[in-house]
């Protein structure tokens, strides 16, 4: 990959993980103002909630598409990036309580700053080192290497470089 490659390729790496971004902090605001104002949930619980509904899908869509992962191990990458959402989950649900509660913001007006400050300071760094670091540089060509049966042979009629043994117990016969 070239100089002039590799910034591109980021930034259609983050422009694809802004979307996906936006998408689910969709899903996570409607959660939480469709919890607090039609069932009357205490809007830091809605907050918690909604996290979690946006970071399903978030994880879904990012492994797919935005950080283009498919070859990144499904079960490893979702623990990785469960310990991510813990964080994050926390880090919306405090900043939320805390905006709401000593600066006087309406909690959507909370949501949107902490959302956007959690996405560039946590979600999409860690997303994108830490949960799917192979992501975004074509993990897909080659997701498995292919094991070697039996010895390493080098030249012909040896071992891994070694000279063959005359009377060799090896069935199959060079050494």
């Amino acid at each position: 990959m070239t100089a002039v490659e590799r910034p591109r390729r980021e930034l259609a790496t983050f422009s694809r993980s802004a979307a996906t971004s936006l998408l689910t902090t969709a899903l996570d605001f409607g959660t939480l103002v469709g919890l607090t104002e039609l069932a009357g949930v205490n809007y830091v619980v809605a907050t918690w909630i909604g996290t979690i509904v946006g970071s399903l899908a978030n994880f879904a869509v990012n492994k797919m598409w935005a950080f283009d992962a498919r070859g990144v191990p499904a079960l490893p990458a979702m623990a990785r990036f469960v310990a991510v959402q813990a964080g994050a989950s926390g880090l919306h649900t405090g900043g939320v309580w805390l905006l709401t509660r000593f600066a006087g913001l309406p909690y959507p007006i909370s949501k949107l700053v902490v959302a956007a400050i959690v996405y560039l300071a946590w979600n999409y760094p860690l997303n994108r080192w830490f949960v799917f670091p192979a992501g975004g540089v074509r993990a897909t060509s080659r997701p498995h290497a292919r094991r070697r049966l039996g010895p390493v042979r080098g030249r012909a009629g040896t071992r891994a470089g070694r000279p063959s043994r005359p009377g060799s117990d090896d069935p199959r016969g060079s050494g």
